[in-house]
């Protein structure tokens, strides 16, 4: 599998929020741009209420760059697509804690690794973690916080999102050290000093940041700047 590189502040970028008429240029741009992986949005339809890319659009990037890919699978029964997403070239694989409960989710996560692939456990904005599941929190590569519901480009952040990506940030500092969080939604100039400050050190960028105007690398550029100055 190909490794994200981590750095003080990592940036990924979003797919779902590139211009999909033009795919192959947006992705050129972005191997330009210091992005350091890409994040992939699928939505089933039933865990939010849109459907968003899939299996064949993966494949078709994988083939253009070899940035890692992380498919965030924001769907029911995860168990179900694992396979077709590694197979498809995801490096990494985000299911949801909501969707199973925590002995389920530490045995998903097995089942991605030995796919060959490295799992992330994803949480919607309004999702707060019980005991239940620090022991899963070792289990993973990084924590992807939803900062707005999946699948919807242009949100603005959900309320209490940073509270909540604070709460989770001090779990990881006391179980699972060194465990990356990773906030997606609405992650822009205006909003990187709250998201880092809260214990964000991997930031999805999209509709609001990365992709806003045309110059993904100055937004790139700009968007670490703004972290890195936190």
């Amino acid at each position: 599998m190909r490794r994200v590189v981590r750095n003080p502040v990592t940036l990924s970028a979003s797919v779902s929020c590139m211009d999909l008429m033009h795919l192959a240029d947006d992705l050129d741009k972005v191997k330009a741009s210091p992005v350091s992986f890409l994040h992939f949005d699928v939505v089933d339809g039933e865990f939010n209420s849109c459907f968003i890319l899939g299996g064949p659009t993966l494949a078709a990037l994988r083939k253009g760059t070899e940035l890692p890919i992380e498919a965030h699978l924001a769907v029911m029964r995860p168990e179900l697509f694992l396979r077709q997403y590694v197979d498809a070239g995801a490096d990494y694989v985000a299911f949801h804690a909501e969707t199973q409960n925590a002995a389920e989710t530490l045995r998903l996560c097995g089942r991605v690794r030995d796919l060959g692939a490295a799992p992330i456990l994803a949480l919607r904005a309004e999702t707060n973690l019980d005991d239940s599941y620090i022991p899963v929190l070792g289990s993973v590569e990084w924590v992807l916080k939803l900062l707005v519901q999946p699948g919807h480009a242009g949100q603005k952040l959900g309320a209490g999102s940073i509270d909540s990506l604070g709460h989770i940030a001090g779990l990881l500092r006391r179980h699972a050290p060194g465990v990356g969080l990773q906030a997606d939604g609405n992650v822009n100039l205006d909003t990187i000093p709250a998201i880092v400050a809260a214990g964000a050190d991997i930031l999805t960028g999209g509709t609001s940041g990365l992709f806003r105007g045309g110059d993904i690398a100055a937004n790139a550029r700009a968007m670490l700047a703004r972290a890195a100055g936190a």
